[in-house]
């Protein structure tokens, strides 16, 4: 699924790999969405395989509230202008550039802070156990 090859100066080359990886990435950002899963293996994935077009991109992708599945790239302003002007019609998928410091509230969710157990042990809870 996601092997690893040679540097591919065509972005066309990695708009096919996507519509083909598209719904399985898009199947793990729903299996997170209900706690089902991590999704951490899709977003390496699609980082390994963008940098195989240029090293300087970075990917992530998030789940919309309309259910759309948003794919933000970081880089190099030329090279993330020419893979974002290849990029397909896809339904349920969106593609942008993202700006640098585009929202600095945003967290990605692999580095996200876990909720911590504690509260399920704490007075309170146990005030209605």
């Amino acid at each position: 699924m996601f092997g690893r090859g040679a540097i591919e100066l065509n972005p066309r080359k990695f708009w096919s790999w996507f519509a083909s990886e598209s719904q399985g990435i898009a199947n793990a950002l729903e299996a997170l969405q209900r706690g089902e899963s991590d999704a951490e293996w899709a977003i390496i994935g699609l980082n390994e395989r963008i940098r195989r077009f240029d090293n300087t991109l970075e990917a992530d992708v998030v789940r919309t509230l309309d259910g759309q599945c948003h794919l933000t790239i970081l880089g190099e302003p030329q090279s993330v202008s020419v893979l974002l002007d290849a990029a397909p019609r896809l339904a349920g998928w969106r593609f942008s550039p993202r700006a640098a410091l585009s929202d600095p509230r945003r967290v990605p969710f692999r580095t996200a802070p876990r909720p911590s157990l504690d509260l399920l042990s704490g007075p309170l809870h146990e005030a209605y156990a």
